[in-house]
């Protein structure tokens, strides 16, 4: 278990830095104290930043748990194209190819998450916008569904086998509603096809409770707050890739995502 928990912890480091590569990438401590370092940029003249995420695995994960391994999971399999078993130091996936492609001046961040509660409670706020995927839709091949919201509860074992069952929020309301602006951009696209996919809107629910639902929770959360630069934040649920039809899948997320960033 503890080695879960390093690797967890890891994870979420990783995230909060909104890294798109190695652990390699974190600043030099020394170097950070310069005297004279730099401002930080206004971030109104830098180019837009995104994150990206998918989940790893959560089933059949061996003993002691892979928690990094990607095979099954379409929302990382997005991300990496090959089968990782390890936690990943690039990303080179169609669904990567295709947004970097169609926009390039987006500075594109991704990463991928084990599948265990909290790993997504340091919501990174360096970026503009996170759109979070999930496997989600399940008794379709050909629909794409995102979330109006997110429920204050989570269900269920992680795939480290831990549960921590009860409210995300605390004594919240029940529902964590989306923003105006974020609901408004989600009703242009409800109904819509984008790629041969049907782009469907889901309010929360509460038989939605478990890591997805938490994910977006903790984004909508930072949202809330004001942390940072975030200023949107998505959650995208997904199918199985068809006959393992990845590339086909990548063309339908990357279209409904850059229809949410306005391009």
């Amino acid at each position: 278990m503890d080695a879960i928990r390093r690797t967890t912890n890891l994870a979420a480091a990783c995230l909060a830095l909104a890294c798109s590569g190695s652990a390699s990438e974190v600043a030099d401590p020394v170097a950070s104290t310069a005297v004279h370092a730099e401002p930080e940029p206004d971030p109104e003249q830098q180019p837009m930043r995104v994150l990206v995420t998918g989940f790893n695995d959560w089933r059949e994960l061996g003993e002691p748990p892979n928690l990094w391994r990607c095979r099954d999971n379409p929302s990382c399999r997005l991300l990496l194209g090959d089968v990782h078993e390890a936690r990943p130091d690039e990303y080179g996936g169609p669904l990567v190819a295709r947004l970097q492609a169609a926009a390039a001046e987006v500075d594109w961040r991704f990463a991928t998450m084990p599948v265990t509660w909290g790993a997504f409670a340091d919501v990174p706020t360096d970026v503009d916008v996170i759109v979070n995927i999930g496997l989600g839709v399940y008794d379709r091949f050909d629909a794409l569904q995102l979330e109006a919201g997110a429920y204050n509860l989570r269900r269920g074992a992680d795939a480290a086998g831990v549960e921590q069952p009860g409210p995300i929020g605390g004594e919240a309301d029940p529902v964590l509603e989306a923003p105006i602006p974020i609901v408004g951009r989600l009703a242009s696209l409800a109904g819509r096809t984008v790629a041969g996919y049907t782009v469907v809107v889901a309010d929360a629910r509460e038989d939605n409770s478990y890591l997805c639902n938490e994910t977006h929770y903790h984004a909508l959360s930072a949202l809330a707050r004001g942390d940072g630069r975030l200023r949107e934040v998505y959650f995208l649920h997904i199918p199985h890739a068809e006959d393992g039809d990845y590339a086909g899948l990548a063309d339908g997320v990357s279209g409904v995502i850059l229809r949410l960033l306005g391009r």
